[in-house]
């Protein structure tokens, strides 16, 4: 079965040379997926005339074997200046690495260049590939440090953010160098995605619609979106736009009431398998209302009841003293259908940016 994967493309030799803006361009170029641990680092500079040398020979030889790049990691007798006998890297092949020879025919691999973001199938030809050149056609290699390469990658831009999934885009905010996104949404639409420039997967082009799918396409913006109209739609709160830039851990944003200004409405949304404790909210005056689409509202580390919330409205029933405002959970079902209801009925106010996943998404019958 296909993979899908997300790399970051920034090496480290690319940052010391402030080349890392130019480092997924130059992959789409040659058609590659590129990461660093090149030989040419780490303790290069430490090693003898004699040791450089050896060590120049050791990487000729590596071409497309990955073998014997890491026979050359793992060898602990290149000598230093100081008189030492050292290993690259303290002798261990890093995991991206071995990730990236692992590759397979038909995975996909998201990169990102300035804004925009680019999807690449793994094709019959591809292969690892050492590039190791001293020559001037190919010196940027060693300046990007892009030396381990995955060849004969088909790449295409897919678009801005706007355009990318949310699944994905969440992606990127991870880290590692390499990373699975080991969910099947993500490959079922990323599939879809590529498909648009040949029809190369045969598969469905549409998603089962289902929640589980539709969150996998919204991005967490989308998601504070998408609770901002439903509590606009049902109550007519209104939001305070200069409350969305403010960076806290504990709400997205601040509503009014539209009847009552003095009454603040604060939000909180988790699109994920990310858990919020409400004790996080014991000094919030006014009304709380969590949203997370995958995770669990907690109270002191344990998961809620269905018999400390009232299943009419989400309200969280039975608090303490302590907690000074009232306490509402979403249904991140609820806020699907409201979402599906949106998508066809245009007199409800619903941004584009969230009605266009529901072209991914099969239409229901009646």
């Amino acid at each position: 079965m296909s993979k899908v994967w997300r790399l970051h493309t920034k090496p480290k030799v690319s940052v010391k040379n402030k080349l890392e803006t130019k480092v997924a361009n130059e992959l789409i170029k040659r058609k590659i997926v590129a990461i660093g641990w090149t030989l040419r680092e780490d303790i290069y500079n430490e090693l003898t005339a004699t040791g450089k040398n050896e060590l120049e020979e050791d990487e000729k030889s590596i071409k497309d074997d990955f073998e014997k790049y890491k026979k050359i990691i793992e060898k602990n007798n290149y000598e230093t200046i100081k008189g030492e006998k050292k290993s690259f890297f303290y002798g261990k092949v890093n995991p991206n690495l071995i990730r990236l020879n692992n590759l397979k025919k038909d995975d996909l691999i998201w990169i990102r260049s300035k804004g925009k973001y680019h999807l690449g199938r793994v094709t019959e030809k591809s292969h690892y590939l050492y590039a190791y050149r001293d020559s001037q056609k190919n010196s940027d290699i060693l300046k990007l440090g892009i030396n381990n390469q995955f060849t004969d990658i088909d790449w295409c831009e897919v678009g801005s953010e706007s355009d990318i999934p949310g699944r994905i885009l969440i992606a990127f905010y991870q880290k590692g160098t390499l990373i699975e996104i080991d969910e099947e949404s993500a490959l079922n639409i990323s599939q879809i995605i590529y498909n648009k420039k040949d029809n190369y997967y045969k598969i469905s082009n549409k998603l089962e619609n289902n929640k589980t799918n539709f969150y996998s396409l919204l991005s967490p913006n989308d998601c504070e979106d998408l609770l901002y109209f439903y509590l606009y739609h049902k109550f007519k709160y209104i939001v305070i736009p200069s409350t969305n830039k403010i960076n806290t851990q504990n709400y997205e944003f601040i509503m009014l009431n539209s009847n009552n200004r003095d009454e603040k409405i604060y939000i909180q949304v988790k699109n994920g398998e990310v858990n919020i404790e409400i004790n996080n909210y014991k000094n919030f005056r006014g009304e709380i209302y969590l949203l997370t689409t995958r995770g669990n509202v907690l109270k002191n580390g344990k998961i809620l009841t269905k018999n400390n919330i009232d299943m009419d409205n989400g309200k969280i029933l039975n608090l303490d003293g302590s907690f000074k405002g009232n306490i509402f959970i979403i249904n991140p079902e609820a806020l699907y259908e409201f979402a599906k209801e949106a998508y066809k009925d245009e007199t409800i106010l619903m941004p584009q940016s969230i009605l266009q996943w529901f072209k991914y998404l099969e239409e229901e019958k009646e």
